[in-house]
């Protein structure tokens, strides 16, 4: 279902809800990466909602359907803003909410646990995008002169993520190729709130109390695995829990079962396994 809400500074926010049949025993709040939106997590959402869950597509402003100042925001305050303003606007009372980040939605859901921690049961990050690959950076790095030269709210840049990295499948040249609502340029100005929110991310995920479920897709060509599980190492101030699935960045169109499998999981559980003194991985065995 397509929602709207007006966020602080009077922007109207379009996103999506998924709701199951009766009262839901959870709510997962789903952050979208740059270029994707809400509708990115539809393959997700019949298993998630036979699991009496409920979604919240918190699309991020100038994404998806929000057509005003495409490409842009303005501020990292607003953003954590608008998101506090869906989950305001649509929490159900008794439900735990879960926040759950994909890709650059990931540094976004840590800046937002950071200032909200009791607001969320867990944190979820799906291929988290807090450390690119050499080749993203490379492709950002290229465009600095057309940085430099452009207005702050342009949407001049070109995402450094290609369509191509996030699947090889038929949800390539079936919706991603054709999605006439993934963002394909943004401003200066949100490049320097996503290099801001970014840094946050990497500084606050060492503080946070929030039991932690990554999913690391063993094919990304995006996030770099390496240096996120070293991250994921050092972090002393909870329990994290590390599952690894065989796909590309677009976990949720390689392994959308395998993902949902996952998510239902953990919140049935209701993070207890993520609660124990010792952290998890997938592979120890």
């Amino acid at each position: 279902m397509q929602r709207s809400v007006v966020c602080g500074d009077g922007y109207r926010l379009r996103y999506r809800t998924w709701s199951p049949e009766g009262v839901p025993r959870a709510t997962l709040v789903l952050l979208n990466g740059v270029m994707s939106h809400s509708g990115w997590f539809q393959p997700l959402a019949g298993p998630l909602l036979r699991a009496g869950l409920k979604l919240i597509g918190a699309d991020r402003r100038g994404t998806g359907m929000n057509e005003e100042a495409r490409g842009d925001a303005p501020s990292a305050k607003a953003l954590v803003d608008d998101v506090k303003s869906v989950l305001d606007a649509e929490q159900v009372a008794g439900a735990p909410v879960h926040l759950v980040g994909w890709c650059w939605g990931a540094v976004l859901a840590i800046n937002i646990a950071a200032e909200h921690e009791s607001s969320f049961a867990s944190l979820v990050l799906l291929a988290p995008g807090l450390y690119p690959t050499e080749a993203l950076k490379r492709r950002m790095s290229e465009q600095e002169e057309v940085r430099r030269s452009n207005p702050p709210a342009r949407p001049c840049l070109e995402s450094p993520i290609r369509e191509d990295m996030f699947t090889s499948g038929p949800y390539l040249a079936s919706f991603i190729s054709k999605d006439e609502h993934r963002t394909r340029h943004f401003s200066p100005r949100f490049h320097g709130i996503m290099a801001k929110m970014a840094m946050g991310a990497t500084v606050r995920l060492g503080h946070l109390g929030l039991p932690m479920l990554v999913v690391l897709a063993d094919d990304d060509r995006a996030t770099d695995n390496a240096q996120t599980v070293g991250a994921l190492a050092r972090i002393t101030s909870a329990a994290v829990s590390v599952e690894h699935v065989r796909s590309a960045h677009g976990i949720q169109f390689d392994a959308p079962d395998e993902l949902a499998r996952i998510l239902v999981l953990w919140t049935q559980t209701e993070t207890q396994a993520a609660r124990e003194p010792r952290r998890k991985d997938s592979r120890a065995g």
